[in-house]
């Protein structure tokens, strides 16, 4: 895997375990309590700038191997692909290409989270809707569905275990892409 990537990595995972501290602490993440919400609202944004930053330190990483674009194109999929094409770097192209279908599909797990990212970062603070039902035990702490759009209601995983997937299904995908490419 590609020095940066894994770099990323850790720190998105360094931030999910403060998050998981902080729960912890509160008994619940529904429980954070005020003092903390700072703390929280800070490493939930970490970790979803650090999951998606592993993608586009991937993207140059294939960029320095493969390409030679400068560092300002190097994430931009459409000249990279473009790079590719003209230097015949066949795997390459399709790891890109890869990354490309799922980033263009908003039923995908990486276009949400991506969401996730572009929303904490350049438009609004997410949000987190809370459950509670009398049959339950605990309150539940869900993200919005659409991060931008309350009405859509809750996605359907909690917090903490969203980002626990998220981690783990971007680390596989971008170990799975690096393997095949020709390094």
């Amino acid at each position: 895997m590609f020095e940066g990537v894994t770099k990323k990595l850790e720190r998105a995972d360094y931030c999910l375990q403060n998050l998981k501290t902080l729960a912890s602490d509160a008994g619940g993440f529904a429980h954070i309590p005020q003092k903390k919400q700072q703390a929280m609202r800070a490493n939930l944004d970490c970790f979803f700038f650090e999951a998606i930053s592993a993608k586009d330190f991937f993207l140059q990483g294939i960029n320095n191997n493969y390409a030679g674009l400068a560092k300002s194109e190097a994430t931009d999929i459409r000249q990279l692909k473009v790079c590719l094409e003209c230097k015949n770097a066949r795997s390459a192209l399709e790891v890109v290409k890869s990354i490309e279908k799922e980033l263009s599909d908003k039923d995908s797990w990486l276009w949400k989270l991506n969401n996730y990212r572009n929303s904490a970062t350049h438009r609004e603070l997410l949000h987190v809707g809370y459950v509670a039902r009398m049959t339950a035990d605990r309150v539940k702490a869900h993200l919005f569905e659409d991060p931008e759009d309350s009405e859509q209601g809750n996605m359907d995983t909690e917090v903490l275990p969203y980002c626990e997937q998220s981690l783990e299904r971007i680390t596989v995908f971008l170990k799975g892409l690096y393997s095949q490419l020709r390094i």
